[in-house]
């Protein structure tokens, strides 16, 4: 198609080199199209010779080769990204696209990464690799484990369980990439499992150079007290989120606002269903992404939306949304032009990416960002009942080797009304120094008297605490 709109200019950034030359050879045999490709190792040579032509080795001389012949074909340019400072390349490549449609010579340059000057952008068109299917990705897994049988005599083991996630990890890679990492995987032990994900999800981590930080998730759903409503939404979705084809005619989960006080568990959830979901965490730092030069902030966060959707399937943990996305009069118009880049980046983002927002502060929050399909629901995270406290500190104590049964949780979780989750996790440490202070275990005694000589941040902020519990009792679903 780009051959027959007549482009000039054919650009592909890909890695993938051999992939994309055997879809250009095919295409120009088909097609009874010339096809000469040059390097800086071999010069300029027709596909179907060995011999390059006189004195073509040089990128400049090549141009100059291609603007005085009168053959017509498709010039594939390798790694020439390096020449483009050069005026005279610039001109050179200017003149054969002017005469591109008497001659038709198309010019295609190919390389990792590749950005063309101004001057020559008007007339280019971009070809981009399309990534490897799930299709694709499970016959490779079916015939790497049949590799693996007919060398071993034996059956690989697979964990039918994170099978989805894998194909799911791997869709979207290139099929060399795809291929080395299936292999790796299952000749290392013989098997298909959990460990082999993590170390496809590091890969493509190491893979970028990304503003994401990549937060290893340490906890369960199981492991965190209260969210009793939450945890059953997110139940709801896991399934159709990790495999849609479990029901087509239901749109993918597309992520949640949470809501609420600091300290009670907005953040440990984000790391719990990472957790659960067997998915990579993402972490957003809106803060990271400002540069001091017009535009770079916005650029950065494209950059980073778009490496989130190359780790997909993940959750995008935007922390703190409200910092990054914030409007004012001081910043020149950068906090605006970054909402409207995330609100776009929502509305047409493909990939599988769960996004996971936190926000302690609604105020500062624009009102085009809360309003209804923007997140699939605004769950408001309140301070837990005198139930969840009982629950919360007693996987705080067993979290610390200790025994719940030997404290009165009952007790406990009276003196701690108006405490966070995290306030209720620091008062358990606070104890655990106290008592190892004495030389002693750690007792009852010692968490009650650290209770009550705390006072909680909702006693010391009661004002805006009432203020943010109103506002979602109108708007948000709660948690529990």
């Amino acid at each position: 198609m780009l051959i027959d709109s007549r482009f000039p200019i054919l650009v592909s950034e890909t890695h993938e080199e051999p992939r994309l030359m055997s879809l250009v050879t095919s295409t120009c045999v088909q097609r009874d199209i010339p096809l000469f490709v040059w390097s800086h190792a071999t010069g300029l040579r027709r596909h179907t010779e060995k011999g390059a032509i006189y004195n073509t080795s040089e990128f400049t001389d090549a141009l100059k080769h291609v603007d005085a012949t009168p053959q017509n074909g498709l010039y594939v340019f390798l790694d020439a990204h390096p020449f483009f400072n050069d005026p005279l390349n610039i001109r050179l490549i200017r003149e054969i696209t002017f005469d591109h449609y008497r001659r038709d010579r198309t010019l295609m340059f190919v390389s990792p990464a590749l950005s063309l000057p101004p001057e020559l952008a008007r007339d280019s068109a971009r070809l981009s690799l399309p990534g490897i299917s799930a299709d694709r990705v499970r016959a490779l897994i079916k015939d790497e484990l049949d590799a693996w049988q007919r060398q071993h005599s034996q059956a690989a083991h697979i964990n039918r369980d994170i099978l989805p996630l894998l194909v799911n990890q791997l869709t979207g890679l290139g099929e060399s990439e795809a291929l080395r990492l299936i292999r790796q995987s299952i000749r290392i032990d013989g098997e298909l499992n959990v460990q082999d994900l993590q170390r496809i999800t590091r890969f493509k981590q190491e893979q970028q150079s990304t503003l994401l930080e990549m937060i290893p998730p340490d906890v369960m759903l199981d492991n965190v007290g209260g969210f009793t409503r939450l945890k059953s939404w997110l139940k709801q979705r896991q399934a159709v989120f990790q495999n849609p084809s479990l029901a087509p005619g239901l749109p993918p989960p597309k992520g949640i606002m949470l809501l609420g006080v600091q300290g009670a568990g907005k953040s440990l959830l984000a790391k719990a269903m990472a957790g659960s979901w067997q998915l990579p965490l993402l972490r957003l730092d809106f803060s990271a992404l400002y540069n001091k030069y017009i535009g770079e902030t916005e650029k950065n966060l494209r950059l980073t939306l778009m490496e989130a959707e190359r780790m997909a399937p993940c959750l995008l943990w935007m922390d703190e949304i409200e910092k990054g996305l914030s409007t004012g009069e001081s910043d020149d118009g950068v906090s605006r032009r970054l909402i409207g880049t995330v609100l776009t980046w929502m509305s047409e983002h493909k990939a599988p990416v769960f996004i996971v927002a936190t926000a302690n502060d609604v105020s500062k929050l624009p009102p085009e960002l809360l309003r209804k399909g923007r997140f699939d629901e605004l769950f408001f995270v309140d301070l837990p009942s005198n139930a969840i406290r009982r629950q919360i500190f007693s996987i705080h104590l067993e979290k610390r080797k200790l025994v719940p049964a030997s404290f009165q949780l009952e007790k406990l979780a009276e003196l701690s009304e108006g405490f966070s989750g995290a306030e209720i996790e620091q008062a358990v440490i606070s104890a655990m120094y106290a008592a190892l202070s004495e030389g002693g275990e750690v007792a009852q005694p010692h968490i009650e008297n650290e209770l009550t000589q705390t006072r909680p941040l909702s006693v010391i902020r009661a004002e805006d605490f009432r203020n943010l519990r109103k506002w979602a009792n109108e708007r948000c679903v709660m948690v529990d």
